[in-house]
């Protein structure tokens, strides 16, 4: 597989070549059951409507062939040969001064483990504009094992007002993608690649 690569870079750097690759786009969706149609989940979990506290995954797109040609783009078929890390990522934003929320949340895998946010490593950590912190964990995890888990958040007060535990099922879903680009970048879209998503079923798991 790294002579696919290296045949790959070699080619790409001799110009007028056209570059296809194929992968998957992934994302955990939140529902209230496993048995809620994916187009009806939700990608960003709101527990409450009146607190501007909001929680979605974010999942690295994962590459799985690619080819390249001379101008006229050929289907993906080698192998991309690249070792995914099991990683993901969960983006949490609340108001700043509410933080101990994050001490009561937690994600139960299908298997049975725990992970804490209050053991998780933080990846990310900024301030917005609005009074609001959004902080984003690396889970040691691949999208696709939250399938079928928890989000738990338990009951908490924030500005003398007690809102109740909430908790939401985790649907993964994966949709195969396409790209096809060209070098030099200004040879055909302005450089931009053509991205398309194919509508294939879903892999959700349900």
């Amino acid at each position: 597989m790294r002579a696919s690569i290296l045949s790959v870079l070699s080619l790409s750097l001799t110009g007028c070549v056209a570059f296809t690759t194929s992968g998957t786009e992934e994302t955990v969706l939140f529902s209230p059951t496993l048995e809620t149609p994916v187009e009806n989940a939700q990608a960003v979990l709101k527990p409450h409507n009146d607190l501007p506290l909001a929680i979605e995954f974010a999942c690295p797109n994962r590459l799985g062939t690619l080819m390249t040609s001379y101008v006229i783009p050929l289907p993906p078929v080698l192998p991309a040969g690249y070792v995914f890390e099991p990683v993901s990522y969960l983006r949490v934003r609340m108001p700043e001064g509410a933080e101990d929320i994050l001490a009561r949340t937690r994600i139960l895998t299908q298997a049975g483990n725990a992970i804490p946010l209050s053991a998780a490593r933080q990846f990310r950590r900024s301030a917005g504009s609005d009074g609001s912190v959004e902080t984003t964990y690396a889970l040691d995890k691949e999208c696709a094992a939250f399938n079928g888990g928890v989000l738990e958040v338990a009951g908490f007060s924030y500005n003398n007002k007690s809102y109740p535990a909430s908790q939401a099922r985790l649907q993964f879903d994966s949709k195969i993608t396409a790209d096809v680009g060209w070098w030099p970048p200004s040879l055909f879209n302005g450089g931009q690649p053509l991205h398309g998503v194919i509508d294939t079923p879903s892999t959700s798991g349900h």
